[in-house]
């Protein structure tokens, strides 16, 4: 139960507290006249300025690359990471719990089998006495 809540934290912190690196507020992709960039185009087709500011190029959909993850990248890329990370972050509490399911399934098998056990223990126990003789003090 520790652990599924741990998962459950986990997933909160990465999910919303990953910034959105290079995103604008405007949300559109592309300036009216973006500065002259001061670094060379990166393989997602974004530059930096001289003020350390993301800017991309328009890239249609198909062409996209998302392989910059940490460097300035579209818009698009981060909410695809973001998208992914979540995905995983489901999959991985749906293992957790049918981990946990399992478990207690065996727990419950485990408790039936050593009451089973004691069950036919005690039977054997009062079997030998019915055969004794039961009381001592009724025998001759």
């Amino acid at each position: 139960m520790r652990l599924l809540l741990s998962m459950i934290g986990v997933f909160g912190l990465v999910s919303f507290a990953s910034p959105s690196v290079g995103a604008k507020k405007g949300g559109s992709q592309v300036e009216a006249e973006p500065p002259p960039p001061a670094t060379e185009i990166n393989a997602c087709g974004c530059y930096r300025d001289k003020d350390d500011q993301c800017h991309c190029t328009r890239v249609p959909r198909a062409k996209l690359k998302c392989e910059c993850e940490g460097d300035c990248e579209p818009p698009e890329c981060v909410a695809k990471r973001r998208r992914d990370e979540e995905r995983a972050a489901k999959l991985a509490l749906k293992k957790i719990k049918e981990r946990d399911k399992k478990a207690q399934a065996e727990s419950r098998k485990a408790l039936a089998k050593r009451e089973k056990e004691m069950a036919a223990e005690k039977a054997r126990k009062e079997k030998e006495k019915a055969k004794e003789g039961g009381d001592p003090r009724w025998k001759e």
